[in-house]
């Protein structure tokens, strides 16, 4: 084989492989909430979620999805690498989390029997951290489970705290056969809560400074919130590369 036949075999690689990442990325982001408001029927609750990424396939994952009349899902995770197979196990994560949601099981359930199902054909010895949420609409009541997950942060009209009673638990995909905790988070109306991956904190966009931006966009719009997190971050980080995608959900219990 002579030099230049060589080289078009390489290209032809490449171009191939660069056409299976873009429909890995494509089926990734399609299972991704892409429009807002997602919930135009439910004035109680405004939800929104975006992400930064340093790659064309990142490993950060978010949801939000109508569980019945009064529950909405919330999902954030984050696979601890990126790429095509990252992609792939949360396409996996994504239609395991849905298979589940029809066999009424509580949150640690649910979490419990997906992780199973990720640890049992793990091959690629990926993890995961997650965390998962049931928001109730008429209560404002929430059942959460943090696998390995960034816990989250609720800002009120008394200012911005931490979640105290989260309770982090292992991370996803790892051993088979783990029991997760579920625990309760209420949301007053004008409440907020922000979930997050730790690109953030990688970048040294830390809770204190996401609290500050919380306090100071009290009365906007969950879009624009998440639009005023993503900013602060780049901001802070100016000409410095950042290492990880940085992911920012938030969910804002409206006012009557």
């Amino acid at each position: 084989m002579d030099y230049e036949e060589r080289i078009r075999e390489l290209t032809e690689e490449v171009n191939s492989l660069k056409r299976q990442l873009a429909i890995t990325a494509s089926l990734k982001y399609h299972l991704m909430p892409d429009t807002y408001p997602t919930f135009p029927d439910i004035p109680e609750v405004d939800v929104y979620a975006d992400q930064i990424s340093l790659a064309k396939v990142g490993g950060d994952f978010f949801d939000f999805f109508r569980i019945d009349t009064d529950h909405i899902g919330l999902v954030v995770a984050d696979i601890f690498d990126g790429g095509s197979a990252a992609a792939l196990y949360m396409i996996a994560f994504k239609l395991y989390m849905m298979a589940e949601l029809s066999m009424g099981l509580t949150p640690a359930e649910l979490i419990e029997t997906v992780n199973n199902r990720l640890a049992a054909t793990n091959e690629s010895m990926l993890c995961l951290s997650a965390w998962f949420g049931v928001y109730e609409i008429s209560t404002g009541n929430i059942t959460a489970v943090n696998a390995g997950h960034e816990p989250p942060i609720i800002a009120n009209k008394d200012g911005v705290g931490d979640c105290e009673n989260d309770v982090c638990s292992y991370l996803m995909a790892v051993i088979e056969n783990m029991t997760y905790e579920s625990y309760e988070l209420h949301l007053e109306p004008g409440d907020k809560l922000l979930l997050y991956t730790d690109g953030a904190i990688k970048a040294g966009f830390t809770r204190e400074m996401m609290g500050e931006v919380l306090k100071e966009n009290q009365d906007v719009n969950a879009e624009d919130l998440v639009g005023a997190l993503q900013d602060g971050m780049l901001e802070f980080v100016g000409d410095k590369k950042l290492t990880d995608d940085a992911t920012f959900l938030c969910v804002c219990r409206e006012t009557a």
